[in-house]
């Protein structure tokens, strides 16, 4: 009994450090002409100014995520217009056009039904396009676009 109530402490204490080492661990770089910034999951909370919810190809039914649009990372970029080039922890990449963001404003989601993702859930940063609300849902190219697992956004100008 004592073995247990002992091993279940030293697991609590595991897990605590592990949460707490993750709000502080950087998840996104983002950089415009060189001038580069990391942002933690806390940083990034203030600066969500959007929520879509829609089907995709990867969850089941309609999911709602929330994050910092595409319009509010250019502003957090400095700039007015620019393409982005989002890049994942796996190094794949695509660029989302500047005539997106202007009709779609798709999202850096970092929530998704209300909790932080997880690389393992396609975190800790998804870029999600408003599918349903445009009726793109079978849309391959917006489907390429949509990375996941982003860890850094450049602009192309």
């Amino acid at each position: 009994m004592f073995k247990t109530l002992i091993r279940s402490a030293v697991t609590a204490v595991f897990v605590l450090t592990a949460l707490s080492t993750n709000a502080e661990e950087k998840i996104l770089t983002i950089e415009n002409q060189g001038n580069m910034s990391q942002f933690t999951l806390e940083q990034l909370l203030p600066h969500m100014d959007r929520e879509i919810v829609t089907t995709t190809p990867w969850t089941n039914g309609e999911t709602t995520f929330v994050g910092v649009s595409a319009k509010e990372m250019l502003h957090m970029l400095g700039v007015d217009i620019a393409d982005l080039k989002v890049t994942a922890l796996n190094n794949y990449w695509s660029k989302i056009p500047y005539k997106d963001i202007e009709k779609y404003n798709p999202l850096f989601a970092v929530k998704k039904n209300g909790h932080a993702m997880s690389v393992r859930e396609k975190g800790p940063v998804w870029v999600i396009y408003p599918l349903s609300e445009f009726g793109e849902q079978n849309n391959e190219v917006l489907h390429s676009r949509m990375v996941w697992q982003v860890s850094r956004i450049e602009t192309i100008q």
